[in-house]
């Protein structure tokens, strides 16, 4: 039983030279994200934190087994700009695993274990993120009583 040391998991998406997606989550509730997997439409770091579980839910979509896979795979034959796509789980007790999965944006992408990993991240926290990025109101004067 390793899941139960990891107390963050770092995930980002490279396509060409661009940031497509970066998101961290932690135990502790911490929460950053960029981006929504296209490196054309950059968006804003968003980062904060949540009572929300967005770690634990993630975790709980995680079958134990993938950690003994850990490493770097480049799939055969890429085509189109290069992408690499790295999971990072860190924790106590050296669980530190890492993914990279180096592949062309035209040909063979990551294996689904760990293209899964990234979907599930994107949805948990999709919520979250376009709250964060949507404007908030300016904070009021205690006089401001129209506003």
């Amino acid at each position: 039983m390793l899941k139960h040391l990891i107390d963050k998991v770092l995930i980002t998406l490279e396509v060409g030279d661009r940031t497509a997606l970066l998101i961290l989550l932690a135990k502790d509730g911490s929460l950053h994200r960029k981006g929504n997997g296209s490196p054309d439409n950059p968006l804003e770091l968003a980062q904060g934190y949540s009572r929300d579980g967005h770690f634990e839910a993630l975790m709980m979509t995680i079958d134990e087994q993938i950690f003994q896979y850990a490493g770097v795979i480049r799939q055969p034959d890429p085509q189109g700009r290069e992408c690499r796509l790295s999971i990072i789980f860190q924790g106590q007790q050296g669980a530190d695993f890492s993914f990279r999965v180096v592949y062309g944006e035209k040909s063979e992408g990551p294996p689904q274990e760990l293209a899964q990993i990234l979907i599930n991240a994107v949805k948990i926290t999709e919520d979250w993120y376009m709250k964060q990025l949507q404007p908030q109101p300016a904070e009021k004067k205690w006089w401001e009583v129209w506003k």
